[in-house]
């Protein structure tokens, strides 16, 4: 692996900004770079195959030589408070932190800074935004649930809310927009209609085993996973909102308070605070196991998936993230790590998964190049 050190040390000199005052020689020096980071991809790949580091025998692509550089914090945007969440709009220009008892702050992602902050009435601790990107849902904690307008975010304002009898922790959208699922502690989780966003209305509630602390909805739309705390994961049919019905539960031996699913639902990755990660196959919707977990060094708050559902990145609290080989989901496999100064609570990967988004605590918004 020591052939490899001067290969990565070509790619990070690469990621400097060109300021050559001459075009030609900028241009050039742009073809010359991109040759060098063609040849340092090659080699490393060539390594790799040779040393039987990785499996395949074709090329690695950049995501997979990419994920072997250690991540680097490139930024910091300072947010008002404590940071728990974060979302980047889809053209990567902008980021909407929950900031716990600031609430909802947007930053401008080219500038560097925070353009506007929306008070709300509790703690923002979650957010979920819709497809077209013109409203943001906040979990308000004691306050129940909050509806942004974000069609131009330097004016951004509630324009709906909705109050509940619990602290809402975490909220999910259906992919239709129109239903929104949310965790609400010890009154489990509550279907909410948003048709009229300026009028949230609760259309069904279901009690969960312990505290509803997290709530993942699969891709079609036919369950919901929710992290119960000290009692695992409890599933619950959805196919009709009328009737939500628990299929199946699994504790975990640690508090689940995180809950990702894979792309395919054959999967379900729990945040199980100080006892890492637990990996539950899903196969059989209705009788779901453990069949691997990992470590952490603080407790595990989040779990983040690549595209690709090989690599998973995670909030370790005060131990900052982790990037994790998920490739063979039995045996999960640490591959670098990143202290990230505070509390990392949630990370969100960009469209080109170049970088992570961390929603850092009292750090505010951490930006990693992974």
């Amino acid at each position: 692996m020591k052939q490899i050190l001067p290969l990565i040390a070509t790619l990070l000199l690469t990621t400097f900004t060109l300021t050559a005052d001459d075009y030609k020689a900028t241009h050039q020096k742009n073809i010359n770079q991109e040759t060098d980071i063609k040849n340092a991809y090659k080699l490393i790949s060539d390594i790799l195959i040779k040393e039987k580091k990785t499996s395949t025998k074709k090329e690695l692509t950049f995501a997979d030589v990419s994920i072997l550089l250690e991540p680097t914090i490139s930024s910091t945007i300072n947010t008002s408070v404590y940071a728990k969440d974060v979302i980047v709009s889809k053209n990567g220009n902008f980021a909407y932190i929950a900031d716990s008892r600031s609430g909802l702050q947007i930053a401008d992602l080219k500038s560097g800074k925070i353009i506007h902050s929306v008070d709300t009435p509790g703690s923002a601790l979650n957010l979920a935004i819709s497809s077209d990107e013109k409203y943001i849902f906040i979990a308000d904690k004691d306050f129940g649930l909050q509806v942004v307008d974000i069609k131009t975010p330097k004016d951004a304002k509630i324009i709906g809310s909705l109050k509940t009898s619990s602290e809402v922790k975490s909220i999910s959208l259906s992919k239709s927009g129109n239903i929104l699922f949310m965790a609400n502690d010890d009154a489990g989780i509550m279907l909410v209609n948003l048709i009229d966003k300026k009028n949230p209305i609760i259309l069904k509630t279901l009690k969960t085993d312990g505290y509803a602390e997290a709530i993942t909805i699969s891709n079609d739309n036919r369950y919901a996973f929710i992290a119960t705390g000290a009692f695992g994961l409890q599933i619950i049919n959805i196919q009709n909102i009328s009737y939500p019905h628990t299929i199946s539960k699994i504790d975990t031996p640690g508090y689940a308070q995180g809950v990702t699913i894979s792309k395919d639902a054959k999967y379900a990755f729990i945040a199980d605070d100080k006892e890492g990660v637990q990996i539950i196959d899903l196969n059989n919707i209705y009788s779901p196991k453990i069949i691997s977990s990992l470590k952490t060094k603080s407790k595990t708050t989040n779990i983040t998936l690549s595209k690709s559902g090989k690599y998973a990145y995670i909030s370790d609290y005060e131990s900052g993230i982790r990037v994790v080989d998920i490739s063979k989901i039995r045996h999960p496999k640490l591959l670098n790590t990143l202290d990230t100064k505070s509390f990392a609570e949630n990370i969100t990967l960009s469209n080109e998964e170049n970088k992570a988004y961390v929603a850092d605590g009292w750090e505010g918004l951490v930006i990693v190049d992974i």
